[in-house]
């Protein structure tokens, strides 16, 4: 936990104190969650302004500003985003631990966690909590950081250039990992061209003794290899690979694990296969690291399935796949992979509800249509679609003489659902909030 005053902070921050020269024990950023030992920045976002929740009665001990406020003590800087993010790398430099720094357009978060049930059976081992890794969220991970923790597993989210250089200066992590790149982004960026060169900001940051964890059949690989000294490549081809797959009836992998001369028979506790590739880069940074096969194993069959990812509930006659965590292209096709080996495996019908997959440019019809083309291949029981780009995409399906049933709510595909007898993928992006539908087949 940071300790400091308010002048060394306004050292640190290149601000100007006003007021007391308070202590200071902790980081804020939510007037609800403040107490009065702790320091508020006042960010501003989209929706919010946090100067607008300052009074001379806010439970904090300082706040960081960009304007005068009516409190007795703050700090004026220039941008309060900016200053976390100094405090949090000034704070970083006061501890030692190895940092894995994790990005990728599909899997970096639960490549994390899965190097994370990994290294926490080594040492003490801190983690990004949930989605935690933006501007705001890496540094409040970061504030975290303990004497104790030996490893840090820091991800790494992106939506345009420089933004993961910025994370990287302030996690300064040894081991660098992209998972994948994918076309997420490219609304923003333009082009796979764009979203590998943003990706390899995190490799450029490495130090000289820093190692990239890189997936060997990337059409980037030549390209991201070249951005730091030293790599370790796993996948197909790669240093790090699976051989000898298979899968059980819930989908989860089992497959030998190879490295060098060693080979270790593995068991995923995830579904999906997908996750054998999440599980080959977790296990490569392990590796570099010197974490014995064994021990990779025992992580890696324990991890514990995460919230929102191919994670199964019956309602009634219906088993519900609920993976709305987020979605690409890429990340759709595997689950829609998975359903319909799931559906063979229990003998029932499969039905996907997809939502709109978000910032993929001008190509997004394209990629939508694509997904109802694939779900269509797959020979599923129905097909329903939620949102303005997959209404867009079912235009161009029904043309195709693709047959799929396009809804305006969440609560309609539920009440269409409801009372069928089957296996049913919710899946879209974030802001699509597909788990609503399970919501409503809950009530």
């Amino acid at each position: 936990m940071l300790k400091i005053n308010a002048e060394k902070l306004a050292t640190i921050i290149n601000g100007k104190l006003y007021g007391a020269n308070n202590k200071i024990s902790g980081v804020c950023t939510d007037t609800r969650k403040l107490t009065d030992t702790e320091v508020f920045f006042a960010l501003q976002g989209e929706k919010s302004d946090g100067h607008n929740y300052i009074n001379p009665n806010l439970n904090a001990s300082v706040v960081v500003v960009e304007r005068e406020v009516n409190f007795p003590s703050y700090i004026v800087v220039e941008n309060t985003l900016n200053a976390l993010g100094k405090l949090a790398a000034f704070y970083r430099e006061q501890f030692n631990p190895v940092v894995f720094g994790i990005t990728g357009s599909n899997g970096k978060t639960t490549t994390k966690e899965m190097l994370f049930s990994i290294l926490n059976q080594e040492a003490p081992t801190l983690a990004t909590s949930g989605n935690f890794n933006n501007e705001i969220g890496l540094p409040l991970t970061v504030f975290q950081l303990t004497d104790e923790h030996e490893y840090a597993v820091l991800e790494m989210g992106m939506r345009g250039r420089g933004q993961i250089e910025y994370l990287a200066n302030i996690a300064k992590p040894k081991i660098g990992i992209i998972t994948y790149i994918g076309e997420v982004h490219t609304e923003l960026l333009g082009s796979r061209d764009n979203i590998a060169k943003a990706k390899g900001e995190l490799l450029q940051a490495l130090p000289a003794d820093g190692v990239g964890i890189i997936p060997r059949s990337s059409d980037y690989y030549d390209f991201l290899k070249g951005l730091t000294k030293k790599v370790v490549s796993f996948g197909p081809g790669g240093d790090v690979y699976a051989k000898d797959i298979s899968f059980d009836s819930e989908g989860k992998a089992r497959f030998a694990l190879c490295y060098q001369e060693e080979n270790l028979p593995m068991y995923l506790s995830l579904p999906g296969e997908h996750n054998i590739n999440n599980a080959l880069a977790a296990a490569t940074a392990a590796i570099v690291v010197g974490v014995p096969l064994e021990k990779i194993k025992a992580g890696l069959e324990n991890q514990i399935n995460l919230q929102q990812r191919l994670k199964e509930i019956t309602r009634g006659d219906l088993v519900v796949i609920d993976d709305t965590y987020n979605a690409s292209p890429t990340s759709m096709k595997a689950a829609l992979k998975h359903l319909s080996s799931r559906a063979t495996a229990l003998g029932l019908t499969a039905y996907a509800a997809l939502g709109d997959m978000k910032e993929l440019g001008e190509e997004s019809k394209k990629y939508h249509l694509d997904i109802i083309k694939y779900a269509y291949e797959l020979g599923l029981g129905n097909i329903y679609l939620l949102g303005e780009e997959m209404a867009r995409a079912q235009v161009e399906a029904e043309k195709a003489g693709l047959k799929t049933e396009l809804f305006l709510t969440h609560e309609a595909i539920a009440n269409k659902v409801s009372g069928c007898k089957g296996i049913l993928l919710l899946k879209g992006s974030r802001s699509m909030e597909m788990e609503q539908v399970l919501k409503y087949l809950k009530e």
